[in-house]
């Protein structure tokens, strides 16, 4: 029969007796060594045997201690000392088991032993307390204690409102090195799943490696304006050499810089497919930099393939062209990519005297835009479906901070019953993402005529739904708005991935 061995005295030491005795009584048979009356209860299970004993007697131990099989052993002692000599005699004589010490602050001696003793555990008494009071510390992530590594593999993390991860469904956030095991929402624990759609006020339950895990809690709790993330932290634009001309690929390219350069990417990819004119491919080239790689495809790769195996696991940005977004079958595997996709439009993002050639930290004046955007808003055309505009509302006023955009957003309800919740969203998020927002309601002027009679570019965001993906003759039967105005090429357009 093997024993736990609690070796106490002092008031933790009863403590840790009493809820040993109250919680896990049935769970193995225990040996206590005393010297304090205090510890013998006058009632307690047959899975306990007390010895009161000078415990620092190498005489009394090996008599209390005769023929059992010890296979665990906590010491908490009140006397360091004491300590000492209990732990030298044991582990002398139990060499293969497991022995928690308690003391009462960590020293270099005790360290020194730990590290020549790999069944040791020391339990330092104010690294305790100070662990339970810091649990309680604001924008603290919570690592669990008493097992595993306790570097924080295992993690806590609370979704603030307004945080990128808010609304995000969990297929769509990058996880590498580290993935999101379930969440806490209101006294329940949901397992994570692909089609779980996380919310403001929601826990996290997280793992992987710890740095990569304290990484994700800051970016959870960082400052607004973080996309990319949180579906990866670099840009990926996709040239065609046999849809596009050399002018539209140069265009195009002026265009993702400025995103690069605006936006809290850390890597810009140029990939080029079908290469043929190397005077168009010399140009391209040139655009190379630290941030900047121009990857020539001479694989021949088709589109399909090299969104399914050549984009790195780091993209969370999708760049792409009115010709390559006109196939329908590029839409559909720009869909199942489940990543943002920016339709490049005739009207530039970046305005006319903007030097891409300049870097990041050139670009700013005293935390003010050198370049600001050739649109003037980011609008949002709703359908008054609250669930969906949540889904991609904080992306919007992420991306709308970076850029220095205010919001617009375009409520059309036929039947005049319009959702109050879009407005109580859109008004929390502008007082976090401190960016203006107007709401337009109206039940008579089809969204499509609206934005074709604006007199100014916009940046226009649409639900990137699975309509979307089908033929033009079906969208217009269907008449579905996100599938007829994925079709104009007037505005830059940028998707974004919602669950259905």
């Amino acid at each position: 029969m093997r024993y736990v061995l609690i070796v106490a005295d002092g008031d933790i030491a009863l403590n840790f007796v009493h809820k040993v005795l109250d919680d896990y009584s049935s769970n193995n048979f225990y040996i206590v060594l005393y010297r304090d009356s205090r510890f013998l209860p006058k009632k307690y299970p047959n899975t306990f045997r007390f010895h009161e004993c000078d415990y620092t007697s190498t005489f009394r131990l090996e008599s209390c201690l005769e023929n059992n099989d010890i296979g665990d052993i906590f010491i908490v002692l009140q006397d360091e000392k004491e300590g000492d000599v209990v732990y030298e005699y044991l582990r002398k004589n139990y060499k293969k088991s497991r022995i928690v010490r308690s003391i009462h602050a960590p020293e270099i001696s005790y360290e020194t032993t730990k590290k020549s003793d790999g069944n040791l555990v020391i339990v330092a008494e104010t690294n305790a307390v100070a662990s339970r009071l810091l649990l309680r510390m604001p924008n603290v992530p919570v690592i669990p204690r008493g097992f595993g590594l306790e570097q924080g593999e295992i993690m806590e993390i609370g979704v603030p409102s307004g945080s990128i991860y808010a609304h995000r469904q969990i297929n769509t956030i990058e996880q590498s090195g580290w993935c999101i095991v379930g969440i806490y929402r209101q006294n329940r624990f949901i397992l994570a799943t692909h089609d779980v759609v996380i919310f403001p006020g929601d826990i996290l339950l997280v793992a992987g490696e710890p740095q990569k895990t304290r990484m994700i809690y800051n970016q959870i709790k960082a400052d607004i304006g973080q996309f990319p993330a949180p579906f990866g932290r670099d840009i990926c634009l996709i040239l065609d050499m046999r849809l596009q001309p050399k002018e539209t690929m140069l265009h195009d390219c002026k265009e993702a810089i400025y995103l690069h350069r605006h936006l809290k990417s850390a890597k810009l990819t140029i990939k080029v497919l079908h290469a043929t004119d190397f005077e168009t491919i010399k140009a391209l080239e040139e655009l190379k930099s630290e941030d900047i790689a121009v990857v020539i495809d001479y694989e021949n790769l088709d589109f399909i393939q090299t969104l399914e195996n050549k984009i790195s696991e780091k993209v969370g940005f999708i760049i792409v062209s009115q010709e390559i977004f006109a196939k329908r079958a590029y839409r559909r595997a720009l869909w199942e990519s489940r990543l943002p996709v920016l339709k490049i439009g005739m009207y530039s993002l970046r305005p006319d005297n903007y030097d891409h050639t300049l870097s990041k930290q050139q670009l700013y004046t005293q935390k003010k835009m050198l370049y600001p955007p050739n649109v003037t808003a980011s609008l949002l055309v709703s359908s008054g479906d609250g669930y969906r505009d949540s889904n991609i509302a904080t992306l919007i006023f992420d991306i709308s901070k970076q850029l220095c955009l205010d919001v617009a957003v375009y409520d059309f309800e036929p039947d005049g019953h319009f959702n109050n919740k879009i407005d109580e969203e859109f008004e929390n998020l502008s007082r976090i993402f401190e960016r203006k927002y107007t709401i337009q309601h109206n039940n008579i002027d089809n969204p499509i005529f609206h934005i074709q009679g604006l007199n100014k570019p916009i940046l226009h965001f649409i639900p990137f739904r699975m309509s979307i993906t089908r033929s033009r003759f079906a969208a217009y039967i269907r008449t579905q708005f996100e599938s007829i105005a994925c079709m104009d090429n007037t505005n830059p357009q940028l998707f974004i991935p919602v669950s259905e």
